[in-house]
């Protein structure tokens, strides 16, 4: 991108000068207009209609200059002084908003140009649907749609109850702040949040509660962190197995904990992989048949003489072939049982956590402690977060199997409703989502989810994060599929950077050649000025490498791209409610490690 992007560097020429013939005219004509003014309004005599013959006649005597005149002059000044002052103020104003990308916008999509996501195209779009302000918790809950920023011009720009959403933010540029934590804010239906800190949570967990008159909740919060990311206690337990109700979503979840921590761009095994994902995905059968505890899996695996339990169990409930598949495996020689076994202990190493058991299971005989139940909190509009951290310990997989089971949910009920639709959208925003949700099969169900009234925002730090989790061919897919892609800046990768220079586009260059050759006679020089029409990239990929925090650059589907400014909670209407959350439910730092500060609010709305 040049300096100011479609402007030309034009040589200097007689600019000068002719500067300075256009201020002397102007400072004439506004005297003169200034003149003829203060005559006029001071009256008791005939004032020509041309302004600039009134200096004249009042030099020549034809004209009186009246006190009243002078008072006229001065209250003209002062109003015009506080004008010139007001706009100077204005512009400075606007001057100091703009980021050295701004002067790009003028190339990129405009008014008409992205009609489509603007508050009047959106909301009618949203009408069709069936989502109305009827169905709205709170006064600042969106019918319209989902929350993207303003135009430079102030315009509001949201995103359809049909539009799935791909972000890549490098860290720091405001992403939480601007995009994440008003999306969940302002969704009207329930909310699934992934993160691997506690900011989102903090902010927007008592905004959540939509709380009453007497500052009761009205629904509930659920929080899964099995890690202590957020030091919460576990009232409340999920059973992973209770999702797995044939061979196929046994398989699913297996192939969760495959994905792990490494992802499907880490190097496998072409065999003991692919066996110990299926041995996996049989232990987790057989468990959810019998309706035990998914930690019972993990047991079977260290202990491989429990795998005749079940094999028997397979074999009572109708699994013969698998069954058969299992006992197999059982009966391997040593060499090739132990490395096939030994890869489904590394997969399900997550299941092995001290404090992991009492998040997915009873305690024991005597637990009474509620168990989530997955359709009734999506009725009740309801929001749950899911904790967990990268790395050693990383509960990921049990992370990314509850966010499938949330959203398989969700397409069952919107199955079964009119229009094949959720009543009330859905809005999962999976910040993170490399290092909390590693969900291979993501890509190819980004689409129909839209359909179905799930929207999904998947948040990347990168490209090549993305790349790691999914593949190069889903990432791309999954790019394709967004109706809503955004870049929020500060990602230094020259390939990702260029490709998006490509897809952001070029403008036409007006260009100028001025040339002075110097004659052999009394003649003089000959000066000759050409014009001609070039094409550039609107930005390079060192632009976008810089990105200024406060803007994002957002693709939307049949539209332009268009630089949009960020709009950050504490602009919000909810900016009290947030503050009011964070002094509640964020850590209290002067008391002891390890205490709880907030406790939970049980409601009836999501138990079983």
């Amino acid at each position: 991108m040049a300096s100011a992007p479609g402007k030309t560097r034009e040589p200097s020429g007689h600019r000068g000068a002719d500067l300075m013939l256009f201020s002397v005219a102007g400072v004439v004509t506004g005297i003169a207009i200034l003149t003829w003014a203060a005559v006029q309004l001071a009256g008791g005599q005939t004032v020509p209609g041309n302004p600039f013959a009134v200096p004249i006649k009042l030099a020549t005597g034809d004209l009186q200059w009246p006190l009243a005149a002078t008072v006229w002059t001065v209250l003209l000044l002062a109003v015009i002084i506080g004008l010139v002052g007001g706009g100077a103020w204005w512009w400075q104003q606007r001057r100091t908003n703009r980021t050295r990308v701004d002067s790009a916008q003028q190339h990129l999509g405009n008014g008409k140009d992205i009609e489509s996501v603007t508050a009047k195209a959106v909301g009618s779009k949203a009408k069709s649907l069936g989502v109305t302000e009827a169905a709205m918790p709170a006064e600042f809950s969106s019918a319209v749609g989902v929350p993207l920023g303003n135009t430079l011009n102030g315009t509001p720009v949201y995103g359809s109850w049909e539009d799935m959403h791909l972000d890549i933010w490098g860290p720091r540029q405001g992403k939480s702040t601007s995009r994440i934590i008003p999306a969940i804010c302002e969704a009207p239906g329930p909310v699934l949040a992934t993160e691997n800190k506690r900011g989102n949570l903090d902010h927007t967990r008592l905004v959540r509660e939509f709380r009453d008159a007497d500052g009761l909740p009205t629904r509930q919060v659920w929080v899964f962190d099995p890690q202590s990311v957020a030091n919460e206690e576990p009232w409340w337990y999920w059973n992973p197995l209770s999702y797995v109700t044939d061979e196929t979503r046994a398989e699913e979840l297996a192939q969760l904990f495959a994905a792990g921590d490494d992802g499907l761009d880490a190097k496998k095994d072409p065999y003991f992989d692919p066996e110990g994902e299926d041995l996996l995905a049989n232990l987790i059968l057989a468990s959810a048949l019998a309706g035990e505890s998914i930690t019972v899996v993990y047991e079977r695996l260290v202990v491989r003489d429990r795998g005749h339990e079940a094999v028997s169990i397979l074999d009572e409930h109708g699994y013969p072939m698998i069954a058969q598949a299992l006992n197999a495996r059982l009966n391997y020689a040593s060499k090739q049982a132990d490395g096939i076994w030994g890869t489904a202990i590394k997969m399900a190493k997550c299941l092995r956590g001290r404090n992991v058991r009492q998040w997915v299971a009873p305690v024991d005989d005597e637990d009474q402690r509620p168990e989530l139940d997955l359709d009734s909190y999506i009725r009740n509009g309801e929001t749950l977060y899911c904790l967990s951290r990268e790395g050693v310990g990383s509960v990921g997989p049990l992370v990314a199997a509850l966010t499938m089971a949330a959203t398989k949910t969700a397409e069952a009920i919107a199955t079964a409703s009119p229009g094949g639709r959720l009543p009330v959208p859905m809005l999962c925003a999976l910040d993170e989502a490399a290092n909390v949700v590693r969900w291979p099969d993501l890509p190819k169900l980004y689409s129909h989810f839209g359909s179905r009234g799930i929207i999904i925002m998947t948040i990347l730090q990168s490209w090549s994060q993305g790349i790691g989790v999914f593949g190069e061919r889903p990432m791309k897919l999954l790019e394709s599929s967004s109706n809503i892609y955004i870049y929020g800046g500060n990602v230094r990768e020259a390939a990702y950077l260029d490709n998006l220079t490509k897809l952001t586009g070029q403008y036409e260059r007006l260009a100028r050649n001025v040339s002075d050759s110097s004659g052999g006679g009394k003649g003089g020089g000959n000066r000759s000025v050409s014009r001609h029409v070039t094409r550039e990239n609107i930005f390079n990929p060192s632009d976008l490498a810089a990105w200024p925090r406060g803007r994002l650059l957002l693709f939307s589907a049949g539209n332009p791209p268009t630089i949009l400014k960020t709009v950050p909670w504490w602009e919000k209407p909810y900016a009290d409610l947030i503050k009011q959350s964070l002094a509640e439910y964020s850590p209290d730092t002067s008391a002891p490690a390890g205490a709880v500060t907030a406790s939970p609010v049980h409601s009836e709305g999501a138990l079983r």
